[in-house]
C-alpha cells in the first residue's frame, strides 16, 4: 500500500511539473496565434509616406505638380490634387488605381503595357507572392491617400 501512494505520489508530482512546464510554451504559443497577423496581410507605408517616397520627386510633396524634377520632364507632371475636379467632383478610383500600377496612357509614365509602380512595389515587397500582396496594398494607400488630398 505504501509503494502505490509512493507511487501516486510520484505521478502526481510528474503531471504537476509538467503542467508547470507546459503552461509558459502554451501560453506563449497562444500569444503568438493571437497576434499573428491574418494570413496574406503585410505591413506597407502609409499612402503618405509612398507618395513622398516615390510621388513627390515629380509631382511635388503637395501633389501639385512642381516636384523637384517637374522642370527637366517631357511632359509636365498632373496636379493630383484636382483629379476630381477633373471629373466633375467624382473622384475615378478605377482609373487612378490602373495608372498607378501600369503607367496608364501617359506619355511621361512610359507605355501601358510596362507595369511601372505595380513593378516597383512588388520588388519592394521582394516578389512573388508576397511582393504582388505589397503591390496591391501599396497601390490601395497610394490611392486612398490620393484621393484625400483632393481639392473640394
Amino acid at each position: 500500500m505504501a509503494d502505490t501512494n509512493r507511487s501516486h505520489f510520484a505521478q502526481s508530482c510528474y503531471i504537476a511539473f509538467a503542467i508547470i512546464i507546459s503552461t509558459p510554451v502554451a501560453v506563449s504559443i497562444f500569444a503568438t496565434w493571437a497576434i499573428a497577423k491574418p494570413l496574406g496581410a503585410v505591413d506597407v507605408p502609409s499612402g503618405k509616406d509612398l507618395f513622398l517616397e516615390h510621388c513627390a520627386q515629380c509631382h511635388g510633396s503637395d501633389g501639385t505638380g512642381n516636384g523637384p524634377m517637374a522642370s527637366v520632364l517631357n511632359v509636365k507632371p498632373a496636379d493630383l490634387t484636382t483629379l476630381s475636379k477633373q471629373e466633375n467632383g467624382k473622384f475615378d478610383a478605377p482609373r487612378i488605381t490602373d495608372i498607378i500600377r501600369f503607367g496608364g496612357d501617359i506619355s511621361g509614365h512610359g507605355a501601358r503595357a510596362m507595369p511601372i509602380w505595380g513593378l516597383v512595389f512588388s520588388k519592394e515587397g521582394n516578389g512573388g507572392k508576397a511582393g504582388a500582396a505589397y503591390s496591391r496594398r501599396a497601390v490601395i494607400e497610394l490611392k486612398s491617400y490620393l484621393q484625400s488630398i483632393q481639392k473640394k
